[in-house]
């Protein structure tokens, strides 16, 4: 069953009064995302931890937004990644076709 509730001050205050067969019942509640605050160390971590976990979160920011290189200066396919490559994709049009004639969605 599901009831609407408001949070207020640590109270949390059903709209509309329920009769229950007991006096403690033990409830889940579902807050949306965006109604909670972020947390600056919700873990409790050691500052030395944080401090590495930000330092890679820059290395890979600094990564994911790197410019590419022209594809003129890219070297070029050898025949080994070129067969890989369609090794891997006749791979993934197999699978999608068994998935297919098995009646699951692809």
């Amino acid at each position: 069953m599901q009831v609407e509730a408001i949070y207020s001050q640590g109270r949390i205050e059903l709209v509309e009064p329920l009769n229950l067969k007991r006096d403690h019942v033990r409830l889940i509640v579902t807050v949306p995302d965006d109604e909670l605050a972020p947390q600056a160390n919700p873990f409790n971590l050691p500052p030395e931890v944080l401090q590495r976990a930000v330092a890679m979160r820059n290395r890979l920011d600094a990564v994911r937004h790197a410019p590419l290189p022209p594809d003129e200066e890219l070297p070029e396919i050898t025949a080994k990644q070129l067969d890989s490559q369609l090794d891997r994709t006749a791979a993934f049009e197999l699978r999608a076709q068994m998935r297919t004639e098995q009646g699951r969605p692809v």
